[in-house]
């Protein structure tokens, strides 16, 4: 049962953190206009471009909020 417990918590985190980066993502780019994608998040990985960044935490947050669901019917 806490083992369950723990997996809720940690796909509620995802959920929350995922959508949040989603909109900061969302923002920035219509902020900088940075349409292209082409704004390094980190400089040590350059195919991570913002946009790849936004995605990935929309489809993070999309999979733990399924996990999440799924959890909680058990």
């Amino acid at each position: 049962m806490k083992t369950q417990k723990l997996a809720l918590s940690i796909t509620e985190a995802l959920i929350i953190y995922g959508l949040i980066i989603v909109g900061y993502g969302i923002l920035t780019i219509h902020i900088t206009q940075t349409w292209s994608g082409d704004w390094p998040v980190d400089r040590n990985i350059p195919w991570l471009t913002l946009d790849t960044f936004v995605m990935v935490s929309f489809a993070l947050s999309f999979f733990a909020f399924i996990a999440w669901r799924y959890l909680k019917n058990i």
